[in-house]
């Protein structure tokens, strides 16, 4: 178990204690100036309270409209206040396992690892949307790679990705992505190449708010502080994780760095606000979509 979880789940549980705690946290943010219609635009409503989860019917058009439709709480059978437990030990600094997740808010091993694979999605879906500029500095490194093995050969999981990074006045990585190359496993020659880390320019930096951009393509130029958060990345998920396959790898590093970017700009609450507006945000990914394209890879746990 780690260290202060009681205390964060004690804290949810004040925080949040009922249904309706919730569900007028979910409103008030979904709504900050109150009700518009997502139909027609019109800011006048009813409110009607007969359902478990309150409907809003439109002065206008007569339509119905529910505070979860398109975000992570839509369809969902469980109560919100689990979600709520959940999206809380989400923001612990390393992180929480399905497993960990399924005995502290009682749920079953399926269903915390759908949880958190579907709050891993919306974070995924919106730091996509946010373009690093300003100072961006972008390499090439190796994922699971393993400093007491010397030799290319002894580096079987070692997964090829592109970084980049906003940095900070003191020269620290502010806003990171990681970017698998998922095809260019162990060591060796197996590296992001030239037309990789264009492509992840093009893809993540915005050419027109970059101030400087600096690229650094080749190993004996690697931008060391970037480098350091690949390492502490590697180290957090491995600290957390039993086991973990190449298939979801993306999105885990995608929840390390954004989880990473709220620790570091943000206070406590501030992190709870943000990550409840990212699910407020984005439609949950149903279970069928997470599988449909999932195949069989060798284990990356073991990989340093």
């Amino acid at each position: 178990m780690k260290l202060g979880m009681n205390t964060e789940h004690q804290a949810i549980s004040r925080r949040f204690q009922n249904e309706a705690d919730c569900i007028e946290a979910i409103i008030a943010m979904k709504w900050p100036n109150g009700f518009v219609c997502p139909r027609c635009a019109y800011t006048e409503c009813t409110r009607l309270s007969t359902r478990h989860i309150p409907l809003f019917e439109c002065g206008k058009c007569g339509y119905q409209a529910s505070p979860l439709v398109g975000t992570i709480f839509e369809r969902t059978h469980l109560p919100l206040v689990k979600w709520f437990q959940a999206l809380e030990l989400f923001l612990l600094p390393d992180g929480i396992s399905a497993l960990r997740l399924s005995q502290v808010i009682q749920v079953t091993y399926k269903t915390a690892w759908l949880m958190l694979h579907k709050i891993r999605h919306t974070l995924g879906e919106c730091d996509a949307k946010v373009l690093l500029s300003g100072e961006v500095k972008v390499c090439r490194d190796q994922y699971g790679t393993d400093t007491r093995r010397f030799h290319p050969a002894d580096q079987p999981y070692a997964t090829a990705v592109v970084t980049g990074c906003t940095v900070t006045e003191t020269g620290e990585p502010e806003r990171v992505k990681i970017q698998l190359i998922p095809h260019k496993r162990g060591g060796g020659e197996q590296q992001a190449d030239r037309s990789d880390l264009e492509a992840f320019i093009n893809k993540y930096v915005d050419g027109q708010h970059t101030s400087t951009k600096r690229w650094f393509p080749f190993a004996y130029r690697m931008y060391l502080p970037l480098r350091r958060v690949v390492r502490q990345a590697r180290d957090s998920i491995r600290r957390t994780y039993v086991s973990l396959g190449i298939t979801h790898l993306q999105a885990y590093l995608n929840e390390h760095t954004v989880r990473r970017y709220l620790r570091m700009t943000c206070s406590e609450e501030e992190m709870r606000q943000n990550l409840l507006q990212m699910c407020l945000s984005i439609p949950a990914i149903s279970y069928d979509q997470l599988v449909t394209h999932r195949q069989k890879h060798p284990s990356i746990a073991t990989a340093a």
